[in-house]
């Protein structure tokens, strides 16, 4: 009786074990498709609408961030999906730019949108924004 109560609660332990482990997988990769869909989305939207990835109409985010021009509204919001994009890779990879690089060419796209997040329409917006370990990865990709 003792040997089969031992063998169910070895049993059970096992399964548990490998449910959790399963479930922990399947989150993880849950997660990283959702990334992923907000990659394509943001991949697609800079297809449809190629300036917001251009360096020469990037160049002039200072110069017209208060205008009302469809464009720069648009960049704004594209921007700002740009960047908590970023910040829930880094979340996802515990903010470890060698996982974070191997995932999404974070460096040269950070340092594109580098005015936008240096200028802000509203100055305070990144810096209330975004968690202590963001914006330090972000300082240290700019850097």
């Amino acid at each position: 009786m003792e040997l089969t109560l031992t063998t169910a609660a070895i049993a059970t332990i096992i399964s548990a074990t490998t449910s959790a482990t399963v479930t922990l997988y399947i989150n993880r990769s849950n997660k990283l498709k959702y990334l992923d869909d907000q990659l394509d989305t943001l991949l697609k939207t800079a297809l449809q609408y190629p300036y917001l990835e251009n360096p020469t109409f990037i160049k002039t985010w200072n110069d017209n961030k208060n205008s009302e021009k469809d464009e720069y509204l648009r960049y704004d919001i594209y921007c700002t999906l740009l960047f908590n994009f970023f910040s829930r890779v880094a979340k996802h990879f515990n903010y470890n730019k060698e996982k974070i690089d191997n995932y999404v060419a974070a460096k040269d796209w950070i340092r594109l949108h580098k005015d936008y997040w240096l200028n802000p329409i509203d100055t305070f917006e990144n810096i209330d924004s975004y968690d202590k370990e963001f914006k330090k990865l972000i300082t240290d990709y700019l850097n």
